[in-house]
């Protein structure tokens, strides 16, 4: 059985939830400006799709785990491919960004500060994994991205919810 089970499928009931949540707060939403509605879309929809890659990520090692491979492998394999996702997200992220507001991640630079954070420390954390670096501890460090996706998704949400002067 894979080391933190309990706690995986926690996270995944916890990141669906919140993309669930998110997606009813984006409906709701209202803004006077219509470049404030584009970014608010944009915040939700990043939001709903770092929780939904958490819960994918959360899920992910039941399978590698019911063809019955080796845990070592296993978290390497999913890091491996947590990895890479989460740069193709946060890469198309910026992207809808700069095309939406002409401006990137400088159209909020705290949001873009937290999110280099979050998304850097969870890449390396993630790499280390796949390089066997944290062989002992892999299913730790993976949690620990997991949360850090988690969190700047959170930290997204928040945003949404304080109106910008």
């Amino acid at each position: 059985m894979l080391q933190h089970h309990d706690l995986l499928m926690t996270l995944a009931q916890v990141s669906a939830t919140f993309a669930g949540f998110s997606g009813v707060i984006g409906v709701f939403r209202r803004s006077p400006l219509l470049s404030e509605l584009e970014i608010g879309a944009l915040q939700v929809r990043a939001v709903v799709e770092l929780a939904l890659l958490a819960t994918g990520f959360a899920l992910l090692p039941f399978v590698p785990d019911g063809f019955a491979v080796p845990e070592r492998v296993t978290w390497r394999l999913c890091s491996a491919v947590a990895g890479v996702a989460l740069v193709a997200g946060a890469a198309g992220a910026m992207r809808r960004l700069r095309l939406s507001t002409g401006r990137g991640p400088m159209a909020d630079p705290l949001l873009a500060g937290v999110a280099l954070t979050t998304v850097g420390t969870a890449q390396a954390v993630l790499w280390l994994n796949v390089f066997g670096v944290t062989s002992g501890a892999a299913a730790t460090f993976y949690v620990v991205a997991l949360l850090l996706t988690l969190g700047h998704a959170g930290f997204m949400f928040v945003r949404l919810l304080i109106p910008r002067a």
